[in-house]
This record gives C-alpha cells, structure tokens and sequence, in this order.
C-alpha cells in the first residue's frame, strides 16, 4: 500500500455531553450532565471522572478536559496530519447515585460514509472492547471506563484522499433512564455460572462496603455456595470463586499451582515463603542492611532485599525500621529473611523469620499476622502506634484516678465523677496510677486488664490519655503507617508473581474491621470493666460485609488504608457467608478479620483445616491464601468451574 506523500489535515472539534434530568441522563459527544436529582430518598448522579490521555497521542493545544463546574462534559479539538496519527484517552463514567442507570437511546453522529476508509472513531468499554451499546445498565455507585479513540487510518492509497482538508464536528448522545435492575451479567463467568446452575448463587441481603467510602444495601452481591462450580484458572494458578462484588467483579481466593490443566485438591505442595520462627526476639543492634520489601528465588531457596539502606536499631532508630526487612547482614542476601514487627528493647526486636521451603497446595505460604501479638494495635492489617502491654500490680497504697489532667510536662490524676479524691483499689472507674501514693507523675500507667494474677497496664507520656492512645491504636488517619507481617508476604508474592496481571483486577475493598463491638464496657474504656476482654466486630460470627471506618477500608484507591497491589486476604464476613465445607483446606490459614485482645494477646480469624472459622494469636504461623477480584467483563474461554474442568480466564 501506498501512503499519501502530500500533507493532508483533518481537523476535528469534538464535545462530549452528559446531560441528566429526573430519571435519566443524556450523554452527547459532547457529554454534559446537568445535576444531582433526589428520587423518593435515593439519588441520581451521573458524570465523568478520572480522564487519562493515552501518552502516544498528537499533541493539541486543546487537550480532552473534563469540564471542572460538574465534571459533565468534555470537549476537544485535534488536527491530525499524515496517516497514522490519532488521538485517544480513556475516561470513567460513573454512577455515584442510589440508581442503576440503562441506556435507552443511542444517536451517533459518527464519520460520514465518504469518509470511513479514512478516518475511525470509535468509543467502546476499555476492559471489553466492546461499542457502547442501547440497553447497556450502569450500576448504582458503580462505574464504566470507555475509551474514545479517533485516528488517521495508517494503510492509505492517495486515491483514497480527498482533495482538501476536512473539518469534522463529531456527535455522540446517550440518553440513560432509571433502570428497575441491576447488571449482574456483565462477568462471563458469571454468566456461564448462572446458565449452568443458577443455585450455586446464594444472593446477599444487607450492607456492602465495597468501594471506598460507600456503604449501601447490596442488590447484586452474590456468594458461590457450590464446591464444584467456583473452580477458577487465572494466571496459570487455580483459584475459588468467593462473591460477586457491587461493580460487577469475582472476588477470588488463591488455591495452589495448576497440575496437568486441572485443580483437583489431590495436588501434591509446592514451594513457598513459609515462617521459621514464632515471634522471637532477634539481636539487631550491628549497623544490618534494610529493605522495603524483598525478591526470592525458589530453586536456590535465597531472598534477596530491594531498596535498601544500612541501619542500626536503637531506640531512637527503630520506629523508621518497622515492617522493613533484613537479612541480619550488610549484603541483602540470604536463606533466612527477617520481617522487623515489633519494639522490644534497644537491641532487639519481634520478628517472623521466613524460609524458602514446602507449603499446602492451597496457600502460597505460611506467615505470621504480625510478630508482636502485645497490643490491640497488631490485629491491623497495617498499624502505626504500638502502645506493648507491661505486667504488675499497683504498689499498694498507690492513688488510683478516673482521669488525668497535664500540663507543664505533668500528669495529674482526677477521681471519678461524684467523688471528691481519689481511690486506692484498681477496679472498673480507677484504671490510672503514677504507682506511688502520689497524685502527680511524668508517666503514668493505664490499667486495662486485672484478673485472677493478670494485671496488664500500658504506660503513657506526653500528655497522652487513653482515648487518645486508643485512637492512635485503631483508628486515626495515620493508622496505618507499617505493613503486617503478612501483608509484607504477600505483596513481595503478588510483585513476583501476579504484577503483569494487575490490568486484569479490580480496586475492590478488603475490609480489616477494627471497630470494637463492646467499647464501652472492656478496659479501655475509662468506666469499663478490667476482667472484659476487648472484641472486635468478628467476635460474633456475622455475614455482614458492611466496614465502617474509611481507615479499616484497604484499597489502592484509599489513602487511609492504601494497599500496595490490589490484594489482601478474605474476611471472616464473607468466609461465614460461604459455609464451612467450601472452607476446608486440610491447614489452618488467615483471614483478614480481626478478633479479640485478651489478656495482652491479638487475636485474628482463622480458618481451621476442617473449614471452621477460630481465632488465633497473631504471632501463629498460619498459611496465606491471597484474595484478588476479577474486572467485570472478564472472558471465560473454557472450562465448566468444576475441579477437574476448571474455567481458564482469557489473558
């Protein structure tokens, strides 16, 4: 084919309009969307968000822009010069109100039919590659990402061209109405599950935070409840369909290696990072090399740091060393890896220990939750204050207090209301002391725990009371400034291993609820009761998949609780949902819910090797079993999802 030798401009205005009145919404190619309208208590809010142009594009001085009064329209102007030129970019549509949204007309004004061996435009799904089509559904609090190309056609005779430059205004209108149903089939594997055995899925009925910041009532949250069709070949490894998700995804658990095409659960172990150690204190106070994260090796068993910096621990070094990793050496390379969790003393620290070695078919290795199990802090999936439990009865005769007041570098403790002084019995309304028959102390203990010969008190400085400490603990914006122990296994597993895969995924939450169930009765509380255990919300077995606070809320779209890659663990939540023979492994591994601090113990939800849900010491060595979710209009190309004909995903 021949390309035209002479310069040949197309230039071309193009504005996209998304229009919504009550009830509907109107998308012009220019897209303008004309408000929020509340409906009978619900809303209806349609508009553009997170434009990217594609970097390869032409370059024009009148760039796509989302129109920045109410993110409804976009508009732009492109020449384009030879063939071969294009311009393109890729933009959400997003439906934050409480309506699904279904397109009812579709006008298109698109390239005059003189011109179509010249110029192509097109705007189609960019997960799928599909046209924007009449009757395609827009979820409530949901999005669709489009891509808006319009190119030069490369491959050109001259005798193809017209003679003169072309001026071309392009049009593309969409009129969206309320829609009594939401899109569930936007998944094929989906799709497939429901043709072949529509009773595998068990519909959710309550609250959903699956996007951040958005708890709503779920209208289209399924659990696969069949043991024989959830079987999900992915990135050449086996993986169990858990649920559908609000936006349309599958979230799936990790289930081992693929053998011979099949995922039968006769699959002999594999190699794996698996924990070596139960928490131990390490000597770390030579100047040790430090890492970020970590690569490893399978076939020569060896780890090796990445991002490193030379350190010594110490009391005022340590804070910037947890949840990095050494090899307790100066080069980085090693056979035994040391996750750095915990404060101990100036020389030592808690730490897992990991080794390349055999692990359950099903996990991809074993792991601590976190090393130090000695504060409420370490049920976090990320955690940044750590206040440790110390152990010891008040000095008899010590003043016991309600409250503490401070001031010039001083504490002072207060008696509780209606008494005029203090106490000197630690019990549920005297949980503070300076631990002298003094009134005032620079550091002063918390007393949250006294029963039988326990007696468990945290010491506090600076002016910080327990309110404070606790929020520090749980539920600041800064809360999650360290990696777990397990987190730090698995993203090091998912940057090996699944990193390539990552357009493939959904930015879904994974919820690690630290809300306390009983805050005003446990020993944290000021009035609690010192022989109250603290319980977080999976204390008490529950389906609810709702997650309260915006920080427990992981997510790479969450800067509160912003993951690495998009994967963390299932909670107990969803793992309840499921009943306990689709649980069944053999081993014990994480969930990602935590549980209860008993005594100075955190405790996290466990599944048992019999598929029973328990709660274990954070610092166990249980296996990891990786959760990622699937976009919606993810392909199957084969398969039933049963165990020996597992579905394959089209990569």
């Amino acid at each position: 084919m021949r390309h035209n030798k002479n310069k040949l401009t197309i230039s071309l205005f193009i504005l996209i309009i998304l229009f919504i009145g009550i009830g509907y919404a109107y998308l012009t190619s220019n897209l303008t969307l004309s408000g929020s309208t509340k409906l009978a208590g619900n809303t209806w809010d349609i508009h553009f968000a997170n434009l990217v142009v594609n970097s390869s594009s032409v370059s024009t001085s009148t760039p796509a822009t989302i129109d920045s009064n109410d993110n409804t329209s976009i508009d732009y102007e492109v020449t384009l010069d030879k063939p071969g030129d294009f311009y393109e970019f890729t933009v959400d549509i997003v439906n934050a109100g409480s309506i699904t949204g279904k397109i009812s007309l579709l006008t298109n004004t698109g390239i005059p039919s003189n011109l179509e061996d010249i110029i192509d435009y097109s705007i189609v799904y960019t997960n799928k590659n599909t046209p924007v089509q009449l009757n395609d559904m827009l979820n409530h609090n949901s999005s669709k990402n489009i891509k808006v190309r319009v190119s030069f056609i490369e491959d050109i005779s001259n005798s193809d061209l017209p003679s003169d430059d072309i001026d071309l205004d392009l049009n593309l209108s969409i009129t969206y109405t309320q829609s009594d149903e939401d899109e569930l089939d936007t998944n094929t594997l989906i799709q497939q599950l429901k043709t072949e055995n529509s009773s595998c899925f068990t519909k959710y009925e309550g609250q959903v935070t699956d996007q951040v910041g958005q708890t709503i009532t779920a209208s289209n949250v399924y659990f696969n409840n069949c043991a024989d069709k959830r079987n999900i070949i992915f990135n050449n490894m086996c993986w169990q369909m858990v649920r559908t998700t609000v936006t349309g995804g599958i979230k799936m658990v990790y289930n081992g290696d693929v053998v011979d095409g099949i995922c039968l659960n006769t699959r002999e172990n594999h190699k794996g990072i698996v924990q070596s150690n139960l928490g131990d204190a390490q000597t770390l106070s030579s100047s040790y090399l430090y890492g970020d994260s970590f690569t490893y090796e399978i076939t020569n068993n060896t780890f090796t740091l990445t991002n490193t910096e030379t350190a010594t621990w110490s009391d005022s070094t340590y804070e910037n060393l947890i949840g990095k990793f050494t090899c307790k050496n100066t080069n980085g390379t090693c056979t035994t890896l040391y996750n750095v969790n915990g404060y101990s003393n100036n020389t030592t620290a808690y730490t897992s220990a990991y080794t390349i070695g055999d692990t359950n078919y099903a996990q991809i290795g074993t792991s601590s939750y976190n090393a130090n199990y000695r504060s409420p802090a370490m049920v976090g999936y990320m955690f940044n204050k750590v206040y440790n439990y110390k152990d010891g009865a008040p000095t008899s005769g010590s003043l016991m207090g309600n409250d503490v007041s401070y001031e010039n570098g001083s504490y002072t403790l207060l008696p509780a209301d209606g008494e005029s002084v203090l106490g000197t019995t630690l019990d549920a309304t005297h949980h503070y002391t300076c631990n002298t028959t003094s009134s005032t102390c620079t550091k002063v203990r918390y007393y949250y725990y006294s029963y039988n010969s326990y007696n468990n008190y945290i010491e506090l400085d600076g002016g910080m009371n327990i309110e404070e400490a606790v929020n520090n603990m749980l539920y600041n914006d800064n809360v999650n400034r360290y990696n777990s122990s397990i987190k730090g296994v698995i993203d090091a597993w998912y940057k090996q291993n699944m990193l390539s895969k990552t357009n493939m995924l959904e930015d879904t939450v994974y919820c690690n609820a630290r809300n306390m169930i009983n805050q005003n009765t446990n020993g944290l509380n000021k009035n609690g009761n010192l022989t109250t255990n603290i319980n977080f919300k999976n204390n008490d077995y529950t389906k609810d998949l709702s997650c309260i606070n915006e920080t427990d809320q992981f997510a790479i779209s969450n800067n509160k609780a912003k993951l690495t890659y998009p994967v963390s663990l299932i909670n107990n939540e969803e793992w309840y949902n499921i009943g306990y023979s689709l649980r069944k492994t053999g081993v014990y591994y994480w969930g990602l819910s935590p549980f209860s601090f008993i005594d100075h113990h955190s405790y996290v939800r466990s599944v048992i090797s019999g598929g029973s849900l328990s709660g274990d010491f954070v610092d166990s060595n249980n296996g990891s079993r990786p959760a990622v979710s699937l976009k919606t209009g993810a392909v199957i190309s084969s398969g039933d999802g049963s165990e020996a004909n597992p579905w394959v995903v089209q990569e």
